[in-house]
């Protein structure tokens, strides 16, 4: 046969035909098989007809079956060789790759074909030449047909096996993953595998078995072309029958043994085939290690194929992550510094703002203070206004008494000096008195004279005179004593009015005093009104300051809480910055350290 030059090879439809030899005899001689135990076949009779089967087996194995296959497989087979020895682009790969997954379907309908044409030969060759009974003829066409089912997952088996290598290739080189969008695998499933290779032959070989015995049950009687009708009455089972019964129940458990091994090997073989690739991973290098060769052809292979992206994907992430690690060396080590600076000035600031805020608590307690003081201060200029109305009223009324004063002692010294000029007027009567007084001591004198010449009758006379002279005399010494009073009262009169004037002038100066007072307490009364509302106004100022300064106080806590908040982050952030240091180191380093523990 002719090889590839390429890599030693055969071509992709040698390779099959190839396979295809030693299963399908085998099955045609199964089928033989089946056809001389049930239909009771002697071989020394029958050889000639055993032979003649034999021979065209192998004959179309040899002379029919590789015009078929090429037929089949020449198209995909030319695009193989095209592939190995020009190479493709990624569409034409992906489309040789849709073909290749489809050969094996192919293959398998292409060999069930061959087989059940061959049943159907072999069974009307059976019919027209012995005369088979037509019910023991449908057994063994049913016996021929499960062999043909046989000999059709053998096809599907081999040719599986050779469209893998091809199909992994294709993959290799890289084909177009859109279609994984469409359809995760493009071969049979393992459920349909299981149905395949294990639920429908042993159902199969059970219907068949029944049917066996139910035909052997109603034809027991042997004969050159089988086994005959029994005589009614007489059915039931020979000897003979039963040996031939079991050698179809022993092919049959046979056929069914190896169609769930072949299943059991397949599923055995991807899951080593996995089990291998994730040692090989686990092992090796993730860097190093190759990627496990995948077809698509099932879930297993998909899962492969899962496992690759996973391997690059954890590549790609190494790679990115020895990166990251390098980039962020040096600015974790700038951020480590930075965070350390920033520590140290935010318990600065910190320190700082805890004296501002003490000084500032101290500042509210004085201004409090203030507050207090000014309330006080308000209060007592409030009753100074009062005081200052209330003595500016008795200063009005003082004033208002001083002129009643002025007024009296100006009527009093008014009235002193009529009196005066009345004194004066009484110096007149004094006079007259004094005058009369002189005069009646002069007359008593003379009376007396009189009464002296007169003798003893002028004595009485005399005692009068004597006695009027005596009056005179004591007349005269009363008005002396009221001269020295009415001069007494002159000068006290004099004097009160000096004094008077002195106090009138005393008076109206304290009434200009008093004048410069009323307005001088005018003054102090508009002051304290204008102290009083500045002293309310400094009140609200202060109250406002004091409830503006309590925010600020409050404000100042919480910066005082936040830097205390920022500086205990700071100091998180530079254990961060610490840990992000030695993760970055660790993440340069990630590569040696995963290659070190594999090894």
């Amino acid at each position: 046969m002719k090889t590839n030059e390429k890599d030693g090879t055969l071509p992709f439809e040698k390779e099959i035909l190839r396979a295809s030899m030693l299963p399908n005899i085998s099955c045609g001689i199964v089928m033989l098989i089946y056809s001389i135990f049930i239909l009771n076949l002697d071989i020394k009779t029958h050889y000639f007809v055993i032979f003649s089967i034999l021979t065209i087996i192998v004959v179309a194995q040899f002379l029919i079956s590789p015009i078929v296959n090429h037929i089949v497989m020449g198209k995909v087979s030319k695009k193989i060789e095209d592939y190995l020895s020009k190479g493709m682009d990624i569409e034409t790969r992906t489309d040789l790759f849709r073909m290749i997954h489809k050969m094996p379907a192919k293959k398998q309908i292409e060999t069930a074909s061959f087989f059940v044409v061959s049943a159907i030969f072999l069974t009307c060759t059976y019919h027209f030449l012995y005369h088979m009974s037509i019910i023991l003829n449908a057994v063994n066409f049913l016996a021929m047909l499960l062999g043909a089912y046989v000999a059709s997952l053998f096809a599907l088996s081999y040719s599986r096996s050779i469209c893998t290598k091809y199909a992994c290739r294709l993959v290799e080189d890289g084909i177009d993953e859109k279609i994984l969008k469409e359809r995760f695998y493009f071969g049979t499933s393992y459920q349909k595998s299981f149905s395949f290779y294990g639920s429908i032959p042993v159902i199969w070989g059970i219907i068949l078995t029944m049917a066996l015995f139910y035909v052997y049950y109603y034809n027991n009687v042997p004969g050159e072309s089988g086994f005959l009708p029994a005589v009614n009455g007489e059915y039931g089972f020979i000897p003979s029958q039963f040996m031939r019964i079991g050698i179809v129940l022993f092919i049959n458990i046979l056929i069914g043994s190896l169609s769930v091994y072949f299943f059991l090997k397949s599923i055995m073989a991807s899951s080593d085939k996995l089990q291998a690739s994730m040692h090989h991973i686990i092992k090796n290098d993730i860097f190093t290690v190759d990627l496990v060769a995948t077809d698509f052809e099932n879930e297993v292979s998909y899962n492969m194929y899962l496992l690759n992206k996973i391997v690059l994907l954890f590549r790609s992430i190494l790679d990115d992550i020895r990166e990251i690690g390098k980039t962020m060396v040096v600015p974790i080590g700038e951020l480590s510094e930075i965070s350390q600076s920033t520590a140290s000035t935010a318990l600065e600031q910190s320190t700082g703002v805890k004296e501002i805020l003490a000084t500032m608590e101290d500042t509210d307690r004085q201004t409090r203070n203030i507050v207090e003081k000014i309330a006080d201060v308000t209060d007592i200029a409030e009753i100074t206004e009062k005081n200052v109305k209330s003595g500016f009223k008795t200063l009005q009324s003082n004033l208002d008494k001083m002129a009643d004063i002025t007024e009296a002692n100006v009527s009093t010294i008014s009235g002193i000096r009529e009196l005066g000029e009345k004194i004066g007027s009484i110096w007149d009567i004094v006079k007259i008195i004094n005058d009369i007084a002189d005069q009646t001591r002069i007359i008593a004198f003379n009376a007396e004279l009189e009464a002296s010449s007169a003798g003893e009758s002028g004595r009485n006379f005399h005692i009068v005179a004597n006695e009027v002279r005596r009056l005179a005399a004591g007349i005269t010494n009363s008005v002396d004593q009221i001269k020295e009073r009415i001069t007494e009262i002159q000068h006290s009169s004099d004097n009160l009015i000096i004094t008077s004037e002195s106090g009138t002038e005393k008076i109206r100066e304290g009434l200009e005093l008093s004048e410069k007072l009323k307005e001088k307490f005018n003054d102090i009364q508009s002051s304290s009104e204008i102290t009083v509302e500045s002293a309310n106004q400094i009140k609200d100022i202060i109250s406002q300051q004091s409830v503006a300064f309590d925010q600020i106080v409050a404000t100042v806590r919480q910066i005082s809480s936040g830097i205390e908040n920022f500086s205990a982050s700071t100091d998180t952030v530079n254990n961060t910055a610490q840990k992000l240091k030695e993760a970055a180191n660790s993440l340069e380093n990630l590569h040696t350290m995963i290659i070190s523990e594999t090894e």
